[in-house]
């Protein structure tokens, strides 16, 4: 499988319209070795500057990165933009990009859409994936969550999209990783999905997805969440604008401290930008 890869603060992410990464999942399935699948967003992606063994997970482990952030894309889009070489001059002109560029943000997302092709939300992706499984057939084990949050985000997927197969489901309890194995060989699931948060996921993932006998595995963060109703995700016009993480901090202040990872994540970009001149 050719993957069309943008490099970001030295995290592969890749490039893909929904239907291309739906085709990348098939592609997946059919093979004989099981894979993951990781969906970084930005707090991911600082995360693993300081993690070698996350930064491994996600460059050398992972099948497919899926963008999980507009933060993502703007990044992409920033690196491309020209700048001279002369130096002061250089400086002063990506500085200038570097604000302009987050300030028109949430008005024109679809002009960071290169060269990163798509945002792909777990959120959404769970959505696109569940309908893919139902025409294809194959069966999906939902990992994560708290207490009955991965069997309420089960009965809602089965409940909106006709035909489709869960293997089974278990909260996100690590203690009881073998039962999970167990259970997903049981069930013979296709596709293993994960919610338990980064590195976590992608940890249990690496170390336990061959075990499963499950084809394909997605670290999905807090998606299940959102599809049982449990936090409510943001107003469709803040999605495409790229403001669901105002919309979290918003409804869940907590969450301050983590969301100091986009305006760090940002200013980074800005350094890496002024030093790749």
């Amino acid at each position: 499988m050719k993957r069309d890869i943008t490099k970001i603060l030295g995290i592969k992410i890749d490039s893909l319209t929904k239907e291309e990464a739906l085709s990348s999942v098939e592609e997946i399935i059919g093979r004989s070795r099981a894979a993951f699948i990781a969906t970084p967003n930005t707090e991911m992606i600082i995360k693993a500057q300081g993690d070698d063994h996350f930064r491994e997970m996600l460059n050398d482990k992972s099948a497919l990165n899926l963008p999980d952030s507009y933060g993502l894309l703007w990044a992409g889009r920033f690196q491309t933009l020209w700048a001279p070489k002369t130096p002061g001059l250089r400086q002063i002109i990506v500085l200038l990009e570097w604000i302009f560029s987050i300030l028109i943000l949430p008005l024109a997302t679809r002009a960071y859409h290169y060269p990163i092709k798509s945002k792909l939300s777990g959120s959404d992706f769970i959505w696109d994936l569940s309908r893919l499984a139902a025409v294809k057939r194959y069966k999906l084990f939902l990992f994560g969550g708290g207490p009955t949050v991965a069997e309420q985000a089960a009965l809602r997927l089965q409940t909106e999209i006709l035909g489709l197969r869960i293997g089974g489901m278990m909260s996100g309890d690590l203690s009881k990783s073998d039962e999970v194995v167990e259970a997903v060989k049981k069930s013979r699931s296709e596709i293993l999905l994960v919610c338990l948060g980064a590195p976590l996921q992608e940890e249990w993932l690496v170390e336990n997805l061959k075990a499963t006998g499950a084809k394909i595995g997605i670290g999905l963060g807090g998606t299940f969440d959102f599809v049982a109703r449990v936090v409510p995700r943001a107003p469709s016009w803040m999605q495409h604008a790229g403001l669901e993480w105002l919309f979290r901090l918003i409804i869940e202040p907590k969450r301050l401290f983590r969301q100091m990872a986009l305006p760090k994540f940002m200013f980074l970009m800005l350094l890496d930008r002024l030093k790749s001149g």
